[in-house]
């Protein structure tokens, strides 16, 4: 009786584990398709309401987001600058 016990035991406890692995990827699963249908979302927004940044050469990374029902505008340029004093490029 009691390898019964715990043979039951332990189908019990595979169960509660197959049942826990499956709601995790169904969890896992939600979040990725909520992620993917957000970006979806943005993109097709981006291209109805022409927030989509040109392309250009300016190399800048422009950010387009909504928050508390107000459209904001990120943008990100990095120039390459020479720190070298004056006086040093003088002496060279």
């Amino acid at each position: 009786m009691q390898t019964r016990d715990k043979d039951n035991d332990n189908k019990k406890q595979a169960a509660e584990e197959k049942r826990d692995l499956d709601l995790e990827n169904i969890v896992g699963n939600l979040f990725i398709a909520e992620y993917q249908a957000e970006k979806l979302r943005t993109r097709l927004a981006d291209l109805v309401y022409g927030y989509r940044p040109k392309m250009s050469n300016n190399k800048a990374s422009t950010q387009i987001f909504k928050h508390n029902n107000k459209w904001y505008k990120l943008s990100l340029r990095v120039d390459e600058v020479n720190v070298t004093p004056a006086n040093d490029i003088i002496e060279q």
